[in-house]
Parts: structure tokens; C-alpha cells; sequence
């Protein structure tokens, strides 16, 4: 690689940051160009040397980081064996996801549930859809296997996702707060093994609303 083509890919990369950083902070709406290149320290015409428009670096961004995080979970079903093995790396998996990138979180929530008059148009399902399937293929084997029961796939995933996405959607408002792997490993207890479970939770097992460690 040349040294040019060094300097081209690190002004790429600059952008992708800077956007990144204000699209998750401000919105798509709340954001200008001028503020994206500000951020970069690159000038207007090296933005549209990689990008068509705002819309464009935007829709791009997106769905690199979508893409980046359900990459992580595609391992797993490989990596670990068994129902709550597997659920506990998704979720485990997912909370040191929102601890590292929390700018990258808080993109994907807020374009997931934006107006569609806001953003640009893009199929949110279709993003989310490969992340619920790997969560939908671990509840079907367990079923399947005698490990789950008491209702199906399709609605333990909902479930299950439900409980993730609440505390990462928390982990959002108090940043203090960290979304820990014992954390995660006690709401997989919880979820697999029902509110009568005997085993005492741990103590990161809190509101994430109320003071969550």
C-alpha cells in the first residue's frame, strides 16, 4: 500500500468516526456535513470523494455497524454447546459490545427506533432479522432437545431479546453503569430457569434503572 493510499483510507476512517460520534450523539436530522468534516479535519470534497451525500455516509454506517455487531454473535453457535451456553455468550456477547462501542449502540438504537420520517429509508427488519434468527435457532434446538419449554421458538426469542435490549437500552441512559458478564449470566439463570429459581442471583442482578453496578 502507498503512502497515499494510506492517507486516503485514514481520511476514511476519520469520517466514518466522525459521523459515528454525532449521528449517535445528535441524530441524522441534528447533524450537518459541515460538523461531520469539522470532526474528520478533512475538507467538503473529501467527503464526497468516498460519499455520494449525508444519506449516503449514513445508510453506510449503519449497516457496517449492524453488521459488526451481529458478526460477533455468528460464532456461537459453534464456539459453545448446549441452550444456556449458548444464550448466555449472545448475551454476554452483547454487553461487552455496548461496553466497547457504546457510540455504535446507541446508532443502532436510535435508528432502529426512529420515525421513518426522520432518517433515510432503509429495512430496518431486515437489519435485525439475522441477529433474532440466531437467537430463534438456539431456542428451536433447545426445544427440541428437552433443554426449553413452555412455548415456542419464535416467542422465547422475543422474550430472550427483550430482556437484552432492555438493559442495553438502559446501559444508554446511565453510562456509568456496566453491563458485566455475571450480570449477564444471572438473567440467562433467570430466563432459563424461571423467577423460582433457587440459586441466588448476583448482586449485579439489580434495575438497571435503580443503580445497576
Amino acid at each position: 500500500m502507498t503512502i497515499e493510499n494510506k492517507e486516503v483510507n485514514l481520511a476514511e476512517k476519520k469520517l466514518l468516526e466522525s459521523a459515528l460520534a454525532l449521528f449517535s450523539k445528535k441524530g441524522y436530522e441534528g447533524t450537518s456535513i459541515r460538523e461531520i468534516i469539522e470532526g474528520a479535519g478533512v475538507t467538503r470534497p473529501v467527503l464526497y470523494y468516498y460519499f455520494e451525500n449525508k444519506e449516503d455516509l449514513f445508510l453506510r454506517l449503519v449497516q457496517s455497524t449492524f453488521e459488526e455487531y451481529v458478526a460477533t454473535l455468528e460464532p456461537i453457535h459453534a464456539h459453545y454447546t448446549g441452550s444456556i451456553g449458548r444464550l448466555k455468550a449472545v448475551m454476554g456477547t452483547t454487553f461487552l459490545f455496548a461496553e466497547e462501542r457504546p457510540n455504535a449502540v446507541r446508532l443502532i438504537l436510535q435508528t432502529y427506533f426512529s420515525s421513518a420520517h426522520c432518517d433515510p429509508k432503509f429495512n430496518r427488519t431486515k437489519l435485525m432479522r439475522r441477529r433474532f434468527q440466531i437467537v430463534e435457532t438456539v431456542m428451536q434446538e433447545g426445544l427440541e432437545q428437552g433443554e426449553l419449554a413452555g412455548g415456542d421458538a419464535q416467542s422465547l426469542a422475543l422474550v430472550f431479546l427483550g430482556v437484552v435490549d432492555m438493559h442495553v437500552m438502559a446501559k444508554t441512559d446511565h453510562p456509568n453503569t456496566h453491563l458485566t458478564q455475571e450480570l449477564a449470566e444471572g438473567l440467562v439463570d433467570l430466563f432459563f430457569y424461571g423467577a423460582c429459581y433457587k440459586k441466588q442471583p448476583p448482586t449485579a442482578l439489580v434495575s438497571p434503572y435503580t443503580g445497576m453496578h
